[in-house]
Formats: C-alpha cells, structure tokens, sequence
C-alpha cells in the first residue's frame, strides 16, 4: 500500500510537469503576434546555439497563422487535461495514456520535419523531452497496473 502511495505520488509529480511544460511551451503560440515574436526568438535561440536548419519565417497565408494559434491553444488545452489527470492518475489513465501516445506521435512528426525538411533542430529537444515524458507514463502506467494486480 505505501509503495503503491509512493509510485502515484511521483507519478503525479510527471504529470505536472508535464502539463505545465505543455502550457508553458505552447501559451506563446494562441495569440497572433505573438506566436511570431516567440517562433523568431526561438528560431535566433536555435542558430545562436548553432544548431543549423532553416530559420523561421513569417507565414505568408493567414490560415497559417490560425493554424499555429490553434496548434497552441490545443496544446495548452492538451497540458490542462493532464493537470486534471494528475488528481486521479489511476482513475483518469486513459486521458494519461492518450497523453503519451500523443507526445510520441509528436516527436515523430518533429523528427520527420527535421530530417525531410531541414526544420530548426531546437525542436529535437522538445522531442527528447515529449519522448521521456512518455516513456515515464508507460513506465507508471505499468507500475500501476502490477501494483493493483498484486
């Protein structure tokens, strides 16, 4: 039971994290104008470093700009539903597990965009990390479910 206790407990602490790093991440990207400032500031972040890959441009179609704004605010909304997740890690698994799913799809795409289309490879960190992320709650997930087992 105090194993059992524990495991929830740090998985919750994933959790957080995980929908705060959502949040944080995408909150630049719901609002017009900003999403550009923050997508520049990223792009010269990414060749300051070094990084190589195209840097960022203005969309020249508005419907990419919705399109990124939307992308954000899905993203924020994504981060909020694993807060409330985070309360009932175990009874709200299927939102965690969908969570996880979503995040390695995630990176794949970004992995996909790096190498087929020379995108900035800043995003490959925010892959590493979606990818971690995920791996942790397939990690707690299976925890959960032997420890309800036994």
């Amino acid at each position: 039971m105090k194993q059992a206790q524990a495991t929830i407990r740090h998985f919750r602490h994933l959790l957080v994290f995980s929908g705060i790093f959502n949040i944080l991440l995408a909150s630049p990207l719901t609002l017009p104008g900003v999403a550009d400032s923050y997508l520049f500031f990223l792009s010269d972040l990414n060749f300051s470093l070094h990084l190589g890959g195209t840097p960022y441009v203005r969309p020249l179609h508005p419907a990419h700009s919705l399109l990124i704004n939307t992308a954000g605010i899905d993203l924020v909304l994504i981060g909020s539903m694993v807060l409330y997740a985070a309360v009932d890690p175990a009874g709200r698994r299927g939102v965690v597990l969908l969570n996880a799913i979503g995040r390695l799809l995630f990176a794949s795409v970004m992995l996909y965009y790096v190498l087929a289309m020379n995108l900035m490879r800043l995003v490959l960190v925010v892959g590493f990390i979606d990818v971690a992320i995920s791996i942790g709650i397939i990690v707690f997930l299976a925890l959960l479910g032997k420890l309800e087992r036994s």
